[in-house]
């Protein structure tokens, strides 16, 4: 890992700000990754902040003007270990809503929703290559790494897209520019979650969980009024489905019920899909998707999580072959 240029003026990488990188790129970047970073829990911002620290530069010298431009396959298999981390932070806050509204609450099931959305927007950004991260802990401003030229494992550090806005605001907004233009023909129905066209406002998820936990006399519903608990678990089960589950989550991304709810299940799903793509062409990742896959099955028998067979979250588990269909 080194350090190609200390001061890339913006003109030079602007062009790749918001540019996705197409499947079979995503597939041939990530084929050679090292994934020993993720059993030891390292994450990106360490090595990178060593790295830049060495050659005295520091957080005040890269800025929306100037970045860094970095070179190494230890970024992109840093980059890829974190990908596997969200994933899995989704998968547990999926789960944990669920749990949630089983037990009547409801608000909160609708908070954690969020973060199960918010967490698998993070992996999927890993998935192009692309970081949200504090360089130097704790505090700190919030820097963006994004691909220069991705099959040669080069990168730039910059503020732009992430200057003066909250970590929540940056992740979204920069998450629909860079997937708006991405083409997964393997199953268009996925188009639900990411293609601008299909959402409100980018930030409408943000919105959301800040009305219903942090503005008077909006949410919390159920402690308010609790003979409302029965209809609002019944409304949440009446959902089953027994086949075609992307395509029908696909069709509830726009229901006023539900579409927070199958749209963060949708990207769970998604960004399982894209790890077990690259997992084809990378054999530490498919070992390590093997291991995960057995973690997160005994988490979820201590969990216990409902057992319907036509829940979305038993289909779930079938899809990324928890267990038997």
């Amino acid at each position: 890992m080194r350090i190609l240029r200390t001061t890339l003026p913006s003109p030079n990488y602007e062009g790749f700000l918001n540019q996705n990188l197409g499947l079979d790129a995503i597939k041939r970047g990530f084929s050679q990754a090292n994934l020993s970073f993720f059993e030891r829990r390292i994450a990106l911002w360490q090595n990178l902040r060593h790295l830049l620290e060495s050659s005295g530069t520091y957080a005040k010298s890269i800025t929306s003007n100037n970045g860094v431009l970095v070179e190494g396959d230890e970024i992109t298999s840093l980059i890829l270990g974190e990908a596997v981390e969200y994933f899995c932070r989704s998968f547990y806050n999926f789960y944990a809503q669920d749990k949630l509204i089983e037990n009547c609450y409801s608000t909160w099931s609708e908070v954690t929703n969020y973060y199960a959305s918010f967490f698998s927007i993070h992996s999927l950004l890993r998935l192009q290559g692309r970081c949200i991260t504090r360089l130097w802990r704790p505090g700190g401003k919030e820097f963006y790494i994004f691909p220069y030229d991705f099959l040669s494992h080069q990168y730039v550090i910059c503020t732009n897209r992430v200057q003066g806005k909250s970590a929540h605001d940056a992740v979204w907004s920069i998450y629909y520019d860079v997937y708006d233009g991405f083409l997964y023909s393997e199953n268009l129905h996925f188009e639900t979650i990411f293609k601008k066209k299909n959402v409100g406002t980018p930030e409408e998820e943000i919105d959301f969980r800040n009305q219903i936990n942090y503005e008077p006399y909006q949410g919390y519903a159920e402690i308010r009024d609790p003979d409302t608990i029965p209809e609002i678990i019944e409304k949440y089960e009446n959902k089953r489905f027994t086949e075609n589950e992307i395509e029908a989550l696909s069709r509830l991304t726009t229901d006023p019920d539900y579409k927070y709810y199958a749209r963060s299940v949708l990207r769970l799903i998604f960004s399982y899909k894209l790890l077990t793509e690259i997992a084809g062409m990378n054999r530490e990742l498919d070992t390590l998707l093997c291991s995960r896959r057995n973690a997160l099955s005994n988490f979820l028998g201590q969990a216990n999580p409902r057992n319907e067979e036509d829940m979305i979250g038993q289909r779930v588990q079938v899809l990324m072959r928890l267990r038997g269909s």
